[in-house]
């Protein structure tokens, strides 16, 4: 009886064992530690445009969204939103889904009415990816407006020497200068000595890569009692 019990004791412990490995062998203990994760949602998400300004005549401006996962790696099959509150996007506005890069494209084609109608030197992009929990991730991105400036001076006080100050609006790269006495100047704001009193019709060009504009301005030269209109 005491050997038959001692063998039921052993067939026992083997049967425990069996399914043990069966539970928690290789097989088990190969899986992988990610298995119990959770899915990857959108951690971050950044705005690329190219070129990052276009000139007031319109133009178009390709547009790269990289979404990234919360764990930093690239996010796949990611529904994006590019928006914009002025143009025509190629999607229409319409959801565009990552690669396997995380990344999606777009293209904003903007017309001179649509940049006219803006007051600012540039205006706002944005693109947003969704999340868990109805959460959304977003990201910004000025593009600049290149403008023709508009050339504008002022004259400061004194004599024969006459001070001359740029107030042109907008991003203005060259200066050009007529005093009207046969002498010219490529300085921003410079100042002038004038051979004697009068009155001199004063120019100033200004220029960017977009265009050029020029005002003239009548200016008086009181010699030693100082300068005027």
């Amino acid at each position: 009886m005491i050997g038959t019990r001692r063998i039921h004791l052993v067939l026992t412990g083997m049967v425990c064992v069996a399914l043990m490995g069966f539970c928690f062998g290789p097989a088990a203990l190969a899986a992988s530690p990610e298995a119990d994760e959770r899915p990857a949602e959108a951690g971050s998400v950044t705005l690329q445009v190219t070129p990052g300004s276009v000139p007031e005549s319109g133009g178009e401006v390709e547009l790269l969204a990289i979404v990234r996962d919360n764990r930093g790696r690239p996010l796949e099959n990611a529904r994006v939103n590019f928006l914009a509150r002025t143009g025509t996007l190629g999607s229409r506005g319409l959801l565009v889904r990552t690669d396997a890069e995380g990344a999606a494209t777009d293209r904003l084609a903007l017309t001179a009415s649509e940049l006219a109608a803006i007051e600012d030197n540039s205006f706002q992009l944005a693109v947003a990816v969704g999340s868990r929990g109805g959460s959304l991730v977003t990201s910004n991105v000025g593009v600049g407006i290149q403008r023709r400036p508009e050339a504008w001076f002022t004259v400061g006080p004194g004599d024969l020497i006459v001070a001359f100050d740029d107030e042109s609006e907008g991003f203005v790269t060259n200066w050009s200068w007529d005093f009207g006495d046969g002498t010219t100047s490529t300085r921003q704001s410079p100042a002038h000595t004038f051979a004697e009193p009068g009155h001199y019709a004063v120019t100033l060009r200004v220029g960017n890569s977009v265009g050029t504009d020029e005002v003239t301005r009548l200016v008086r030269v009181f010699g030693s009692q100082g300068a005027g209109e």
